[in-house]
């Protein structure tokens, strides 16, 4: 009976940090925010109790609904690349290990996930400048061959929105290609030989032997891909609030400035909380639906 109780004690120390950084890191901010929902709070001043003030105020803020309309817009363009672009060069990763061995291959792996390593500060100016409609590299390009510069990041241009998931993705190619190369190397290579030994092109082989095995690594990016793209806000701020002041591009950045530029924590509170529902309905509704393709190995 005493080596139970001395166990028991022993395992719940050994989560008590956890436990603590969870309820003061998480559960205590949270229930905090949901009051400030409810609260006209300038943080200089005592929060006031205003009822369904910042509500009403949300329904006719127009700046906030732009945010969300870009917000959800950046979501659906970032989500499938995260998801198809990774997997796509991790099965060529994967075939191409025979071809390139040694020295070479470890350099070409480091060179894909190298872009997942730097700050978005550092990523963000360097596309920046990449992207600038004037001097930027690719636009000079596009005009070299005779097209027209396009306006990648100017406030309102419809590339702006693209522009910010394509770097996203690109950004975390590298990361999502490692997560499925470690998917494939956990694949049998006997299945592959007896498809081959029975005359199955590459395409049935990925849709038959490598898509449905790999499916739950491929629910697992697209959990992280939706949960990331709702969360994204260094971006955002980087390459374009922090130099145009435009708040629309997404509703993180439109957070930040409500809380931290305007100290209005009872609103900021208010379109956390929206993320955040979104967030968890999206992601129930994926797992409600990963049952009838996810296929996991009994």
């Amino acid at each position: 009976m005493n080596k139970k109780l001395v166990d028991y004690t022993a395992g719940y120390l050994f989560i008590l940090p956890y436990v603590t950084g969870a309820l003061v890191f998480f559960l205590l901010p949270a229930l905090m925010s949901f009051y400030y929902l409810f609260t006209r709070y300038k943080v200089i001043s005592p929060p006031q109790f205003v009822g369904l003030d910042n509500f009403r105020q949300m329904l006719q803020d127009t700046i906030f609904w732009e945010a969300f309309k870009n917000t959800f817009y950046f979501v659906a363009l970032y989500v499938p690349g995260q998801v198809i672009l990774p997997l796509i060069f991790a099965v060529l990763l994967y075939n191409s290990i025979s071809l390139i061995k040694g020295k070479f291959a470890t350099a070409l792996r480091a060179v894909y996930y190298f872009p997942a390593i730097p700050s978005w500060f550092i990523i963000g100016t360097v596309w920046l400048w990449l992207l600038n409609s004037d001097a930027g590299i690719i636009n000079q390009l596009l005009s070299a061959i005779g097209l027209s510069k396009i306006p990648f990041l100017q406030t309102d241009s419809p590339s702006l929105i693209p522009s910010l998931a394509a770097v996203a993705v690109w950004k975390g190619l590298g990361y999502g290609m490692f997560i499925y190369y470690i998917g494939l190397r956990n694949i049998s290579e006997t299945l592959y030989e007896v498809a081959k030994i029975d005359g199955a092109s590459w395409w049935h082989k990925l849709k038959t032997i490598t898509v449905p095995l790999l499916s739950p690594t491929i629910f697992l990016i697209l959990i992280m891909a939706i949960s990331d793209g709702f969360k994204s806000f260094d971006q955002h701020y980087t390459m374009v609030f922090n130099r145009s002041a435009n708040n629309k591009t997404h509703l993180m950045v439109y957070l930040y400035e409500k809380a931290f530029r305007y100290l209005d924590m009872g609103y900021a509170s208010l379109i956390a909380w929206v993320v955040f529902v979104c967030l968890i309905l999206i992601t129930l509704v994926v797992l409600k639906l990963q049952k009838r393709w996810v296929h996991y190995e009994h």
